[in-house]
């Protein structure tokens, strides 16, 4: 993870322009914001889904797959407050397979429903001397709109705000490597595994057209785990006192690995954080009437780049995860 942040922070100086200067700045590094006019922008994302493609070849099952493609772009959309509008797929294969490429794009299509989006378009390619046997890549591009009113910038996160949880399906998309090797041989668990993401933009959009400034953040809980939150403000820390129940398939990964890796590596429980400054009830009542399981986790602190979640630890006690870590 240190070196991918290296990395990106490598790219950012090379492709850095004057042009840059145009884009509005939105919290977390979600997406990038361009706008077309004063009061309008565009949010643009990419993204794919790892290694969660080879379990899905392991258990012959491509169904849900692209569903995940899609929510990994949509749930970044709109932790900017950008309502997502189009997306767009590149899905990459040795050799052709209709049964796969078909189970493939069902699956884009359904996650583009949950998701409000428009299929506009793609590509596909062959490549033999690449992908060998049934191995595939994708990648999935989407655009949203933002207006400067609904812009989730971060700058208004402060101490004492709510943080509100709202539940996973299960690992999602993100430390499936991992996952993988810890579950060995386990049919049923491998299963879980390859639950689909929740896609969470219909009860965000809701949010945002009510009361867009219910929203003081959002984090989509990926690659890092919990530490997400961190991306949100350079100068709020969290405390979770009462953090959603992790189920069955954390604490079966949790037998082989130490507590404070789990809550770097996985989303425990927790697809979605919402901040909030005293509209957490309003966001709860919107995102159970979608189907969602949410509470109150916690609040903002001003302890700089610290997140302390109680009663995770041993014996009950807390753990605490760093920004640098």
């Amino acid at each position: 993870m240190i070196k991918a942040e290296a990395f990106v922070t490598r790219l950012k100086r090379l492709s850095k322009r004057s042009d840059h200067q145009k884009l509005w700045t939105a919290a977390g590094g979600y997406a990038a914001v361009y706008p077309v006019d004063e009061r309008t922008a565009m949010a643009l994302t990419t993204d794919g889904v790892g290694t969660k493609l080879l379990l899905a070849l392991e258990l012959k099952n491509l169904s849900t797959i692209g569903i995940d493609l899609v929510a990994m772009c949509a749930n970044d959309l709109i932790c900017v407050g950008a309502r997502p509008v189009a997306f767009l797929d590149y899905y990459a294969v040795g050799k052709l397979i209709d049964e796969d490429a078909d189970q493939i794009m069902e699956g884009i299509v359904a996650g583009c429903d949950q998701a409000g989006l428009l299929l506009v378009g793609g590509e596909t390619a062959e490549m033999p001397d690449l992908y060998k046997d049934r191995h595939f890549d994708m990648a999935g591009f989407a655009v949203g709109l933002v207006t400067r009113e609904k812009l989730i910038t971060g700058e208004k996160i402060g101490k004492g705000q709510q943080v509100v949880g709202i539940a996973s399906a299960g690992i999602h998309s993100n430390g499936l490597s991992l996952a993988s090797k810890l579950v060995g041989s386990d049919k049923a668990m491998k299963e879980e595994l390859l639950k689909p993401t929740l896609i969470y933009t219909k009860p965000v959009n809701e949010i945002l057209d009510k009361k867009p400034q219910a929203i003081a953040g959002l984090a989509h809980i990926t690659g890092g785990g919990w530490r997400n939150l961190l991306r949100l403000s350079k100068t709020a820390g969290y405390r979770l006192t009462e953090p959603l129940e992790v189920t069955d398939i954390f604490r079966h990964l949790g037998r082989n690995i130490e507590i404070e890796e789990m809550y770097k590596t996985f989303n425990m429980g927790m697809g979605l954080a919402v901040i909030t400054d005293g509209e957490a009830d309003f966001i709860i009542k919107t995102f159970k009437e979608y189907g969602f399981t949410a509470k109150v986790i916690g609040e903002v602190t001003d302890s700089r780049g610290e997140i302390i979640i109680d009663g995770v630890g041993a014996q009950g006690g807390a753990i605490t995860l760093n920004e640098k870590e």
